[in-house]
């Protein structure tokens, strides 16, 4: 199959990096795939990072139809039989631009619940696509109240998940100036309203009131950077919190923290839970889509509810103080995980599900 993977959003996060592991999966099964993304962004360089063919293209957020020149050509040129949009910008104007091409298979992906009740979104959803890939059967359920999507183009592909044989054991209390012999709490993804960093600042306010020697790090970047690290001094814990920017060796720095932390107010399925998950590490989740999917709350995780930062404080001293806890959390996720997401179960199904739609026009 010749295919466009289309994710032209600017910034890192979940979403880019599952484009980048599909396209490599399917590459490597001989498919000739393209990444399809914003011009300079971190998707661009890890794709050609990973010898994949790219696409530069920027289509924004509006309805950008001068666009569908440069799609439509580079369909023809390319051949291109199937495209994925991965965000909604994308289904706009690259769904449209292949229906008009002829493109055989156009599917789009909704990691989050992001499909509205707006006029837009029901021609596009409904008239330019052939299916829709979520990652979750809570969205799904979700989308059953959307009389205009047909329930049955709706398909649950969990992400797959590939870690490294070696992961890097860091010293974080001496690489990031931590508290001595503090705990450490790691969370990451970018620093947006919906990941709730805020939450974990009070968290460290808790912990320093009640003399709990933890540190908490934060991996990320993102428009709110600089009122979180405002917030995070102005409420006396810039000891506590660390913002270590953007990293690419998230694995390894989970692996060296003691705990991972999901504070989001929504998510589709957190790829930075699962990833905590496989290394080992026990975690503490807000109730968001996927989550009753990746874990049962106190047997592989545990499950808060969203917006409770006293709930998220007293979890962490849970696990913290009860050892059989800890183990048995750290043993139940990393056994899930390994049995449930694998990549290559991920890439067979969306090999699968191209190759029925391909047939079904021919």
């Amino acid at each position: 199959m010749r295919i466009l993977l289309l994710n032209t959003y600017p910034i890192w996060g979940g979403d880019e990096k599952w484009t980048i592991n599909v396209g490599k999966g399917l590459s490597q099964r001989g498919h000739y795939v393209v990444i399809g993304c914003y011009p300079g962004s971190e998707t661009e360089k890890r794709a050609k990072a990973d010898d994949l063919q790219v696409f530069p293209i920027n289509i924004g957020p509006d309805i950008a139809f001068w666009k569908l020149l440069p799609l439509r050509r580079f369909f023809k040129k390319h051949g291109i039989e199937a495209i994925l949009c991965v965000q909604n910008r994308d289904v706009k104007i690259g769904a449209l631009a292949a229906r008009l091409s002829g493109i055989p298979a156009i599917f789009a992906r909704q990691g989050l619940a992001t499909i509205k009740h707006k006029f837009l979104h029901k021609i596009s959803y409904s008239k330019l696509i052939d299916g829709i890939i979520t990652n979750t059967r809570s969205i799904k359920d979700y989308y059953k109240d959307f009389d205009w999507i047909p329930q049955d183009s709706i398909h649950i592909i969990y992400d797959g998940l590939e870690l490294p044989d070696n992961l890097e054991t860091l010293d974080l209390h001496r690489e990031f100036d931590l508290l001595t012999d503090s705990k450490v709490i790691i969370g990451t993804g970018r620093l947006a309203d919906q990941k709730r960093f805020d939450l974990l600042i009070e968290v460290a306010v808790m912990a320093k009131r009640n003399k709990q020697n933890w540190s908490i790090i934060i991996a990320g970047t993102g428009r709110l950077e600089g009122e979180l690290k405002k917030l995070s001094k102005e409420s006396g814990v810039d000891d506590i919190i660390k913002f270590i920017g953007f990293r690419t060796d998230v694995l390894n720095l989970m692996h060296s923290a003691d705990m991972f932390v999901l504070s989001s107010d929504s998510e589709g399925m957190s790829n930075a839970l699962k990833e905590a998950m496989a290394v080992g590490k026990p975690c503490v989740s807000t109730d968001v889509f996927g989550v009753s999917e990746l874990f049962q709350d106190g047997e592989s995780g545990i499950m808060i509810n969203k917006g409770d930062a006293k709930g998220i404080y007293d979890a962490i001293n849970l696990v913290f103080s009860n050892s059989e806890l800890r183990e048995n959390l750290q043993k139940n996720a990393k056994l899930f995980i390994k049995t449930k997401f694998t990549m290559d179960k991920m890439i067979d199904e969306i090999e699968q599900l191209f190759e029925n739609q391909l047939k079904r026009n021919k």
